[in-house]
């Protein structure tokens, strides 16, 4: 409950700590998520925002030539000192840049191809998400769309997948087939995506 409604700086603190512990280790490989077919088929080699990045996987387990450029936002400073060193130690530091700052105030300084939310949205008020959503809408280019994964579609997490499909125009959605987990692209409603 803290991680979604204390004030920006005990948020901050919180996932301090969750990121220098263990409890976030199982973060450290990603390769082969669901949703990196998705983020490489819609990036266009574009721009990619990646918001609530973590410890900075996608921005190296991603193909390099799948993108242009990738910014990383994580109110974590443990997780964004995580996410520097692994693009440093991928050669990607001309690629990837790092912003340390919370999802419900970043204010970003481009458009992008690509707006991720892969599993951050989880710790978001609920009440916040459509708001937050549309205002991120202004920053995706014309074709630009968000991608979100749920974990579950099922449970707490069925009001955030109501919401998307209600308020947003959804272009691509599937569900894992071994688990049931929800990958959505979806775009404001007065966008329009063209292949």
């Amino acid at each position: 409950m803290l991680q979604t409604y204390a004030t920006k700086g005990v948020k901050r603190i919180l996932w301090n700590t969750e990121f220098s512990g263990v409890r976030w280790a199982c973060l450290d490989n990603t390769s082969g998520d669901c949703v990196y077919h998705y983020i490489q088929k819609y990036a266009n080699q574009g721009s990619i925002l990646d918001l609530g990045c973590g410890s900075g996987n996608t921005g190296v387990e991603l193909d390099s030539s799948a993108y242009q450029d990738y910014t990383g936002v994580d109110i974590s400073d443990v997780a964004i000192r995580r996410a520097k060193a692994k693009t440093e130690e991928h050669g990607r530091k001309g690629k990837n840049q790092y912003v340390q700052d919370e999802i419900l105030s970043y204010v970003p300084s481009q458009q992008f191809d690509v707006i991720l939310l892969r599993d951050s949205i989880y710790y978001l008020p609920t009440s916040k998400v459509k708001a937050m959503l549309s205002r991120y809408g202004r920053y995706l280019k014309e074709n630009g769309v968000f991608i979100v994964r749920l974990w579950s579609v099922r449970g707490r997490y069925r009001v955030i997948e109501e919401l998307i499909r209600k308020d947003f125009r959804v272009i691509d959605r599937t569900v894992s087939d071994r688990v049931d987990g929800v990958v959505m692209v979806f775009q404001t409603e007065n966008s329009s995506y063209t292949l």
